[in-house]
């Protein structure tokens, strides 16, 4: 209790130091009133949602009977789904203004309860659909010119088939959502509320509080012994309550291993790569485990451009030893710039004039919208950055903009997911309005790459330098990426081997990997302890989606550059949403990411900037 009470008292005194949301600018902030206009709208609105629910209850074990029934029924679903995003997404952006709120919390339980009651709903659809069969329902929809819309979904109801189990233990397994997810909870609670680094000395000797939002700005800071207190003030206080986070990310793993089984998966990563779509629409995404096999060795076999850049990044920064705080301070030999949020707009809109007038100016609209949430404050979501959606409002950005690159690049990868909203928005129905995970981080890669290739040619010396290192950080992220995913990977196979997944194993697969993708850096026990600050809180095997996006995106931006792809077949593949699975949507750019070329040029590209580097020497 003791260690609580101080932990609490330290992460007071810190969020006392921010502003606090009525010290920001409205133009700074979200108008979540567009959404909805007051609380009492939301509760309003929460109800007539659960009326609807028990109005497609009534539909059971008749839904096919005839063609109009179950139109009827398609078209209530549909409405269902669409208003439950909405009041999601409310739930969600009014609890991240404020993780402490006791009525933003209740209202986000009540949310979660809320899409319980909707994937209830969404497992009888869908298993009247599979009880008619293929060739009732398809008979149908070539009868009944209205069901023509429902096709894809419909296709993949049938498809799902053979991982739906009785209307009985579906209820029973939605119950125990929050329940399963409990240990992400744990993990997010732990790391938002209780988890509070010490002061740290900047060189100056100004002391400053280091968060998980702003470690990475001071990871940039010229100074090396500051660099390592900043380092270490965080990874300390995670490795105080080591213990805790292994037990939460273990009962994580096998929760996820047991409803694997109970949903007749061979494994998580088949169930991950057969997952519900975002947002949620009733479609599953559908991933070949063989991508995934393919992106991994291809990696692992091409680790060489990686290890030169970090020897190479030991030799300009001249150190003796490479260690886990080196890995970000900049390469160039100029000072950081600041980037106000207005430049890095200005920045931005220059940078996407690539992919058409029309792109641009959309991109001017949801600047002008009111939709990002831009400055850090008392108890904001600890997040760099995210940007959920809902198909009546498009996407709400959360920031916690620095002033500098890294952060104009964040947001540029955040307006890469929005527009990829909006043009899903434009051109889908709402049950085809969804991203497939895997091609999802495309966009947002994109956006960050065109805007490094514009601030390559900026007049500015200090940007074009710290853009080179943004290229680089982008591009190499397709190794990190790759480590975290087989980090993944391999600690969920422990379990689903019947072994215990005990912090000695967590930290033994971890070194072993970092020893792997990193062996030009010291492995110390610090550097060991990288795994406790990790994205535990995402759903299994989340970071595949990242290296995906890296080699699509940069085939895609070399491609819009020299004409080979022009913006309106990008704009194509930006709207094709549910209607198309994710193997077919990377083909319309080129790649077949069943083998492993987009990922070995991918790593080609990485060892190409490394050279570039040698010629700036």
């Amino acid at each position: 209790m003791s260690d609580f009470i101080a932990l609490s008292a330290k992460h007071q005194q810190y969020m006392s130091q921010l502003p606090t949301r009525s010290d920001i600018d409205d133009q700074y902030k979200w108008n979540l009133s567009v959404i909805f206009k007051s609380v009492e709208d939301w509760e309003s609105e929460l109800t007539a949602v659960h009326n609807r629910l028990e109005d497609l209850r009534e539909y059971e074990s008749h839904i096919a009977e005839d063609d109009e029934t179950l139109l009827r029924a398609l078209q209530l679903f549909e409405e269902i789904l669409r208003r439950t995003q909405r009041l999601r997404l409310y739930a969600q952006l009014k609890r991240n203004e404020d993780t402490e709120n006791s009525a933003h919390q209740e209202r986000l339980h009540k949310s979660n309860r809320l899409d319980q009651d909707v994937t209830k709903i969404t497992n009888m659809v869908r298993r009247e659909i599979q009880a008619a069969g293929r060739e009732t329902i398809m008979q149908a929809v070539e009868r009944t010119e209205k069901l023509g819309v429902y096709k894809h979904l419909l296709s993949d109801f049938l498809r799902m088939g053979k991982h739906a189990r009785s209307s009985e233990v579906e209820d029973l397994l939605a119950d125990f959502t929050e329940v399963i997810e409990s240990p992400t909870r744990v993990y997010s609670s732990l790391t938002n509320n209780d988890i509070k680094p010490q002061s740290v000395e900047m060189p100056e000797g100004e002391q400053v509080e280091v968060t998980g939002v702003n470690l990475g700005k001071h990871l940039r800071h010229r100074d090396r012994a500051f660099r390592r207190r900043a380092y270490q003030s965080v990874h300390e206080e995670h490795a105080d309550v080591k213990h805790t986070i292994a037990t939460a990310y273990a009962d994580k793993v096998k929760a996820q291993v047991a409803l694997a089984d109970a949903r007749n998966y061979d494994s998580v990563r088949e169930m991950a790569f057969n997952k519900p779509s975002y947002p949620e629409t009733g479609l599953h995404i559908h991933l070949p485990g063989e991508v995934h096999d393919a992106l991994t060795a291809a990696i692992r076999d091409s680790l060489n451009p990686l290890h030169q850049y970090y020897e190479r990044r030991k030799a300009i920064l001249e150190l003796d030893e490479l260690k886990a705080w080196d890995l970000g301070v900049p390469l160039a030999d100029a000072n950081e710039p600041s980037v106000s949020y207005e430049d890095a707009r200005d920045h931005i809109l220059t940078a996407v004039e690539p992919l058409g007038e029309s792109y641009k100016n959309r991109l001017e609209e949801f600047f002008a919208s009111q939709r990002i949430d831009v400055y850090e404050t008392q108890n904001k979501q600890n997040i760099l950055a995210y940007g959920p959606w809902a198909y009546d409002t498009g996407s709400y950005l959360l920031l916690n903009y620095q002033d500098d690159v890294r952060s104009m690049s964040i947001l540029a990868h955040e307006l890469g997911h929005a527009m990829h909203a909006e043009y899903l928005r434009e051109d889908q129905s709402p049950v085809y309005a969804t991203g497939a995970r895997p091609i999802e981080e495309v966009p947002s890669y994109v956006h960050e790459l065109l805007l490094v290739y514009h601030l390559l040619n900026v007049d500015n010396y200090a940007l074009r330098q710290y853009a080179r290192d943004r290229l680089l950080d982008v591009c190499q992220g397709i190794y990190g990426s790759t480590l975290h995913s087989l980090f993944t990977h391999e600690t969920y196979q422990v379990v689903e081997d019947g072994e215990d997944l005990t912090l000695d194993r967590i930290e033994e697969i971890y070194a072993d990997l970092l020893t792997e993708f990193r062996a030009p850096m010291e492995i110390d026990t610090w550097a060991k302890r990288g795994w406790l600050v990790g994205s535990h809180g995402r759903l299994p095997y989340h970071f595949y989606q990242y290296a995906l996006g890296i080699a699509g995106a940069l085939r895609t931006v070399e491609q819009l550059l020299n004409g080979t792809v022009t913006p309106g077949e990008y704009h194509d593949f930006l709207r094709a949403g549910g209607t198309i699975r994710s193997v077919e949507a990377f083909e319309t750019l080129g790649l077949d990411i069943r083998s492993r070329e987009p990922f070995e040029r991918a790593c080609s590209t990485v060892k190409e900037h490394v050279r570039e580097l040698d010629a700036t020497e």
